[in-house]
């Protein structure tokens, strides 16, 4: 794998997490104003976990991102 598809992969992490942390804030905010299938419309619990999952994912992905720069910047180094 080379440093470029890393640097994607963190990238699509980032990506990801960031898609699903809208979703679950749209449904935190929802959670007060509607009720969706029959669940209560106070339910927010599993809204903020994923929340906090997704938040821990995208730091996770942004220090592979993070990695693969100053890999970079090393090799640069060295090759100079």
């Amino acid at each position: 794998m080379d440093l470029g598809s890393i640097v994607n992969q963190g990238l699509i992490g980032m990506q990801k997490s960031q898609s699903s942390m809208l979703q679950s804030a749209q449904q935190i905010a929802q959670a007060g104003t509607t009720q969706r299938d029959n669940a209560p419309a106070n339910d927010v619990v599993e809204p903020l976990i994923n929340l906090k999952i997704q938040s821990q994912i995208f730091d996770s992905s942004a220090k592979v991102i993070k990695s693969a720069d100053e890999t970079i910047g090393t090799l640069l180094d060295v090759k100079a």
